[in-house]
This record gives C-alpha cells, structure tokens and sequence, in this order.
C-alpha cells in the first residue's frame, strides 16, 4: 500500500512538469501537496482521500472530480476570475488514477490567506467574488454528463438525526440540541417552499470561509472548489455570512448585489440558509475524530445565539455577536 506522498510522487509522473520540490499542506476532504516546478512555478496537487471515515464516497468518484475540474475551467473562460486552473495529465485527462486513488492537479493561486475577514474593504472583495461565481453558474450551460452531488435538505436531517443520538446519549446538551433540531426544521420548510430556477439554484462554490479564499492586492481569488455542487445561490452566501462579522455583512452584500441580484425578502432567506448550511456542514464535522473537542462549544453557542433569534423568528444577519467571538 503507498503512502500519500508515493502517491503524489507517482502522480506527477503523468503531467509534463518537472517538479523541485513537494510538500504536504494538508489533509482533510483531501490530501493535499504544494508542488514547485524548476521554472518556480507552483501547483496544487490533491489525492482525493479523506480523514473523514464518514464522508460520502461519491465525493471521491472519478465521474465527479472531473465534473468538478470541468466548472473551474468554464470559470476560467466565462470570467475574470483568478482560480486554481486544471491540468490535464500526459493523455489528456483531468483525473489521475494511482493505486485505486483520484488525483487531480491544479496551478497554484497566490495571494495572502487570512484567517478571518478583517476589514469592509476585504469582505466588498469576498462579495465581488462570490458574486462572479453565481452570475456565471446562473447562465452556464450544464454538461449532460456532469455529476456533482446537491445541498437539499438531505444532509441536514441527517445531522439533526445524529445530534439527537449525541444528546441522547449524553454527549451533547440536550436543550442546545432541542434548539438546533426546531431550527433546522424551520429552515427545511423554508427551503423546500422555494422553487428552483435558474436564478436561484445552480452550482456553487459550497464552502466559501476565509481558508477557500486568499486575498490578492484588490481580489479576493476563490480556492478548493472540492464541495462544490448544486444549491441554492442564497446557501452559499449564507455559509460564507458565517465567517464575516456582522458588521461587515452589508457591504459584503451590496459588493455581491453589483454582480448578481438578491430576492426581495433576501434578509429572512439568508439567516435560514445561514442555519441550514452550519447543519449541513455539521454532517461533516460529526464524522472527524477531534470534533468532540471543540464542537459541544460551538453547538451551544449557536443555539444560544443565531439558532435562537432565528427560532424566535428574530432578524440575526446585522447584529450581535457571532458565535466565533
């Protein structure tokens, strides 16, 4: 059996770069290398394994990551975007098969990556951005054969259903998960009352937090397109409003707003994808092994805070304290 680095040595052997040096950034939805060329030039090499036992194999189908590599090319044609651009390999293809595992390569995006989005100024660019994405999805003509799996309200059962086990067994607060179970199902409803068209729903980034972007000079450039699938537009803001502060949020939309328009009652159906998208990705987080570490403490300040007001069916996306603070 390769290790992962056997592997990302093996796997560069099929593209027509001669790399200088490889080094492991990470591993998590992916197993991922920085890859430097002798010309300097940099790329991202992923092999698609996840430390997430629980994560859904069809993440990894071979099908899927080439539909994946297929939107980021139409991105790099369609717009002005700086994005990690595909490399196909020797025979012409985007996905490489080592040792029963998918990998892909992509060319490296520069830019300062920031834990946090600090400034109006930083959160106009991340709006600019995520707006470009979805005027282009919302006019880009789908492949037949493009496969990418869709944020419903799926996965958000499924978490309600293993935070009810998890507080069931004593593992988590019950009256935090009592919370997050009546506002997972108030955002259900909300979601399953909206009809699909081609300027609400289509494919999305689906994970756009402040490591998935890196800040160049005036540009806030998009990374790890590796979540992304069919949704609602309106959801992918809203998960990115979960990493912006509150004070921000406005600018953050009138900079998206320029790019691509929002529904009238945009305020209500954003703080409800704002909690669907935290229990759609919670479906994830429950399945790592050091969650239990730090998500008993997220889950209660969620439910003591925006899963509350939104309950309550008070208005949360301008104010208070965000539940990172």
């Amino acid at each position: 059996m390769l290790n992962t680095h056997d592997v990302a040595i093996e796997a560069l052997t099929c593209y027509s770069i001669t790399y200088q040096s490889i080094a492991h950034i990470g591993q998590n939805a992916n197993t991922i290398y920085k890859v430097t060329d002798k010309e300097s030039n940099c790329y991202s090499l992923r092999i698609h394994l996840s430390k997430n036992d629980s994560m859904e194999s069809i993440w990894s189908e071979e099908k899927v990551i080439h539909s994946e590599m297929i939107w980021l090319e139409s991105l790099i044609n369609d717009t002005d975007l700086v994005l990690p651009s595909p490399i196909k390999n020797n025979i012409g293809e985007y996905v490489t098969k080592i040792a029963d595992m998918n990998c892909t390569l992509v060319k490296w995006v520069e830019g300062e990556q920031k834990q946090f989005v600090p400034t109006v100024n930083d959160a106009e660019c991340v709006g600019e951005l995520i707006g470009k994405l979805h005027k282009q999805s919302s006019i880009w003509k789908v492949p037949q054969s493009f496969t990418r799996p869709s944020f419903d309200n799926t996965r958000i059962s499924q978490s309600l259903e293993k935070l009810k086990q998890l507080a069931d067994g004593g593992e988590l607060n019950k009256n935090d998960v009592e919370i997050l179970q009546l506002a997972g199902e108030r955002a259900i409803l909300m979601m399953n009352d909206i009809e699909r068209t081609p300027g609400n729903w289509g494919i999305i980034h689906a994970d756009l937090i402040p490591g998935n972007y890196v800040f160049h000079k005036q540009e806030a450039r998009a990374i790890d397109f590796g979540a992304c699938g069919f949704g609602y537009y309106l959801f992918d803001l809203g998960w990115a409003l979960s990493y912006i502060h509150p004070a921000f949020r406005s600018q953050l939309l009138e900079s998206y707003a320029k790019q691509f328009g929002l529904p009238h009652n945009y305020v209500q159906q954003l703080e409800g994808f704002f909690v669907a998208a935290q229990l759609e990705t919670m479906n994830f987080w429950l399945g790592l092994p050091e969650s239990n570490e730090w998500l008993p403490s997220h889950i209660s300040r969620l439910a003591s805070r925006e899963f509350k007001l939104y309950v309550n069916k008070k208005e949360f996306l301008f104010s208070g304290t965000p539940y990172w603070e």
